[in-house]
């Protein structure tokens, strides 16, 4: 079977965390969002990530509302089952409730939301994610916030089937280790960049004196006195590329994450945000800006973060626990 990612997926995606997600602040409506989604898919963004985890489904179900009438074949669909309910004899029942809410027969990505206790066998695990593959209610298989270990695990553990994906933290500030990424470069596993515009810290609307509302942002680090005085450099390389290139900075940012072969996956607001989405899809950046932005950010540094998420240690019901406060 062919790669997910080589069959017309579009350069950037869409997330869909804040579909039903408290901590975001204000502004989040629910017929905003699902007309801003469906004016992104119509617009060539094809490539849309939720999971069940995000407002207890209540993201895959807005998005099963706005696919309404749509043909599914001009959609991917990538959701993830929590990292709690990661064992085989679980993963179906909750596969199928996603589809539920979403109103599909198959999710063209299956995705391992993080690496799942020290307590759960990963081999049976994938072993029946493989199983659900052939049956054709999951069209492809990947992984979220992984390790390289957790990888080759899960590929050793399947017959024919591949992890294709890891959905990862990856911004121009915020990246996992060399070592992770050469890896799944080695093996051609697509990097899925969540947090793109490092919650908006790279869009240029926020400032050591105007900082963002919500507490998943405010309990950010980068949104610090000491992290604006760090990266302004960068934040005015982006301005000066983007005034350049006749763009916005959030553009310049998403389009060199493409650059680099990465799928970003920013989240929006509104329909507005969409359509600058939309606009990133379609910029190409010169080797010059790529270069101008490198050299940036080699004086600024990088902020080197962990391609694993839970700590394993802990049994899955702590992780159940937590996911009520968000």
């Amino acid at each position: 079977m062919k790669s997910l990612f080589s069959e017309g997926v579009s350069r950037i995606g869409l997330g869909t965390w804040q579909l039903g997600m408290r901590g975001w602040g204000s502004g989040y409506d629910e017929s905003t969002l699902t007309e801003a989604l469906r004016i992104g898919i119509k617009n060539g963004l094809n490539f849309i990530d939720t999971a069940e985890l995000y407002g207890n489904g209540t993201s895959e179900m807005l998005i099963g509302k706005a696919i309404e009438g749509m043909k599914r074949e001009d959609i991917k669909i990538a959701t993830k089952l929590a990292g709690f309910n990661a064992t085989a004899r679980r993963v179906k029942k909750r596969l199928s409730g996603s589809l539920k809410r979403l109103g599909v027969d198959y999710v063209d990505l299956y995705q391992v939301h993080w690496e799942p206790s020290i307590y759960t066998n990963m081999r049976e695990l994938f072993r029946e994610l493989e199983r659900l593959e052939n049956e054709g209610l999951i069209k492809h298989i990947g992984v979220s916030n992984f390790s390289r270990e957790s990888i080759q695990l899960g590929n050793e553990s399947m017959k024919e089937a591949k992890i294709e994906s890891n959905q990862i933290k990856f911004n121009l500030i915020e990246r996992p280790s060399e070592d992770l990424m050469d890896f799944m470069r080695k093996e051609e596993i697509k990097v899925i960049a969540w947090s793109p515009l490092a919650q908006g810290f790279l869009t240029g609307k926020y400032s050591k004196d105007r900082r963002p509302s919500g507490y998943v942002r405010r309990a950010n680090r980068l949104f610090s006195t000491a992290s604006f005085e760090k990266y302004e450099p960068l934040l005015t390389k982006l301005r000066e590329v983007a005034e350049r290139r006749k763009a916005t900075p959030s553009q310049v940012a998403l389009s060199y994450e493409s650059y680099l072969g990465v799928l970003p996956i920013p989240g929006f607001r509104n329909a507005e945000q969409v359509k600058e989405i939309v606009g990133a899809s379609t910029l190409s950046l010169t080797r010059e800006d790529v270069e101008d932005i490198n050299a940036t950010l080699e004086k600024c540094g990088v902020i080197r973060t962990s391609g694993s998420f839970y700590p394993r240690l802990l049994p899955n019901f702590i992780a159940m626990l937590g996911a009520l406060f968000i």
